[in-house]
């Protein structure tokens, strides 16, 4: 072969390598992004696991727990996904499991745990910690923290407050902190040492109900479901925290989410059937979002920021202001069911409502904030 053949069919062969390359690259970050899009919502009372296609607003696909060996009363609560979609958790509170399943929902891995609650992932470690259910009458007092790569329970850190529920790790990975539902109390475990430090809120009971950290971790706020207000900390600040403002939120504020640039929280109203848009710079509220919700409990914001996913129990919630008739369920499906609401951030209205199961409660995405 002469020299500029030669280098003719290097050439050739170098440029269908590289394409190949990409189009190999270019596959397995279109699969990623795909898996990113999938929004997992459990239905508490029912023991199934509705999975969102964020994208076409649709259920794409129902996991049933019976099918998988668990009984009809296993109580699936809440999940957490991995930022790249590769795996996702969920906590049963009936079964006293903690389960693993990959992207394709196949189950991998579970571990035991008496009455298993909120999850959240250690975004520096490899550490899951787990809550315990509000439901559950006298829980330990103690976290569970699970090695999400083997998915083996590490330790249960011991954190005196009864009843931890709200649940939170800083972005750093040195903290994380929990709340009890039944004490104004916060324990706040330094990860690197165990070591636990106590924050008591002096005044009327509280109940902070759900955790929520602003994109740059400098802020961290509560909602006091018995006290209908918001609780605001400064976490630039070692514990125990002091609460550098509280709002009023009538209507029992349950879970909180940032906007992706930090300057809006929505803070869903079990007991208004609404979702509070309040502005962070002044913390004053600046709208309340109705329509078509029946106790809202969970809520994610979708990562191009135009909606709000929102969990609706529907649970018999005495909606205000509204006839009995807006608490049933929709046409075709039982009036138990609850369903998903997607809220249109931008005009305050509701885009579509997707049928869940029974009883949903807790959601989780990649990159879910």
């Amino acid at each position: 072969m002469k020299h500029t053949q030669l280098c003719s069919w290097l050439a050739a062969r170098t440029r269908a390598l590289l394409t190949a390359v990409l189009v190999t690259a270019g596959a397995s970050f279109a699969s990623a992004a795909q898996a990113q899009e999938f929004l997992y919502v459990v239905n508490q009372a029912g023991a199934t696991i509705s999975v969102i296609d964020q994208q076409k607003l649709v259920v794409d696909t129902v996991i049933d727990l019976q099918t998988l060996g668990f009984g009809s009363n296993a109580k699936p609560h809440h999940v957490a996904v991995e930022d790249d979609g590769s795996f996702w958790y969920v906590s049963l509170i009936g079964a006293g499991r903690v389960l693993k399943f990959d992207r394709d929902n196949k189950l991998l891995a579970q571990v035991e745990m008496e009455t298993p609650g909120l999850l959240t992932l250690d975004p520096v470690h490899d550490s899951l910690y787990v809550g315990r259910s509000m439901t559950a009458v006298n829980p330990p007092k103690a976290l569970g923290v699970i090695a999400r790569t083997p998915f083996t329970m590490d330790e249960e850190q011991e954190i005196v407050i009864p009843r931890p529920h709200a649940l939170a790790v800083s972005l750093d990975g040195r903290w994380v902190h929990t709340a009890s539902l039944s004490e104004n109390r916060i324990a706040s475990v330094e990860t690197a040492t165990g070591r636990v430090t106590l924050t008591t809120i002096p005044g009327v009971t509280r109940s902070l109900v759900q955790f929520a950290l602003s994109p740059d971790g400098r802020t961290m706020v509560a909602g006091g479901e018995l006290s209908n207000t918001l609780l605001v900390f400064d976490l630039t600040q070692r514990p125990p925290f002091t609460p550098v403002r509280e709002i009023t939120l009538e209507g029992k504020p349950w879970e909180p989410r940032f906007s992706a640039d930090g300057g809006t929280l929505y803070v869903t109203l079990l007991t208004k059937n609404a979702v509070a848009e309040v502005d962070v710079k002044s913390w004053t509220l600046q709208r309340t979002l109705a329509g078509r919700m029946a106790q809202p409990y969970g809520m994610l914001l979708s990562t191009d920021g135009k909606y709000a996913f929102i969990s609706n129990q529907n649970a018999g919630a005495v909606m205000e202001g509204h006839s009995g008739h807006e608490m049933h369920g929709m046409d075709g499906k039982s009036a138990s069911d609850g369903w998903l609401t997607v809220l249109d951030l931008a005009s305050g209205t509701v885009k579509t409502t997707i049928m869940l199961g029974n009883g949903p409660t807790g959601m989780g995405a990649a990159r879910a904030r």
